[in-house]
């Protein structure tokens, strides 16, 4: 009787993981962005500064939750002026960003949902780590293309970063409404 019990658990797990097998995709998504400012003082130049990020993700979906791993870049240089003198400064940021989604709710092809995401930094004398909780919105272009929406009007975060030079440690909370920009967007691809 254990034997037909035990034969028939395995059975059950096996045909559920064939079955979740099935149904899983896996998807290629990504984001970017690029932000510029500047800054004057009566008609002379303070500072400026550009920085360019993109951050491909591959992932795998079942039914409402999808898990993946993405990989940052981000490439900044910033420009001040102090006497008539320019200053520049330039550097490269890469994260590895793993990820955890979750669709709350779908009407139509507008889908809400919420997003975990760790972000492991590596820049030139520092590592940080960030933990976010994201509100998407997600809009089915088709059965493969995905539109999504990541606003971060809702943010939970947390970053922890030491510079090896100085071994100065900065670790910060926050709860916010706003987090220095409003939304990222991104496609999906599903195969």
């Amino acid at each position: 009787m254990k034997n037909l019990f035990f034969a028939s658990t395995i059975f059950a797990v096996a045909i559920m993981l064939l079955t979740m097998q099935a149904n899983a995709q896996f998807v290629v998504s990504g984001t970017a962005g690029i932000v510029s400012e500047n800054s004057a003082n009566n008609g002379d130049k303070e500072s400026s500064s550009f920085s360019f990020e993109v951050v491909p993700s591959v992932g795998y979906v079942m039914g409402s939750w999808e898990v993946g791993v993405g990989f940052g870049y981000n490439r900044s240089k910033t420009s001040t002026w102090t006497d008539g003198h320019k200053n520049t400064e330039s550097e490269s940021a890469y994260a590895i960003e793993p990820y955890l989604h979750y669709d709350i709710l779908q009407a139509g092809r507008l889908i809400f949902g919420a997003e975990a995401i760790s972000v492991f930094g590596f820049a030139d004398s520092e590592r940080s780590v960030k933990l976010e909780l994201l509100p998407v919105l997600t809009i089915e272009i088709n059965d493969r293309w995905d539109f999504d929406i990541f606003a971060n009007v809702l943010g939970v975060n947390y970053s922890h970063t030491k510079n090896k030079d100085t071994d100065h440690t900065t670790s910060n909370f926050e709860l916010m409404a706003n987090n220095g920009h409003l939304l990222n967007m991104g496609f999906t691809f599903k195969f």
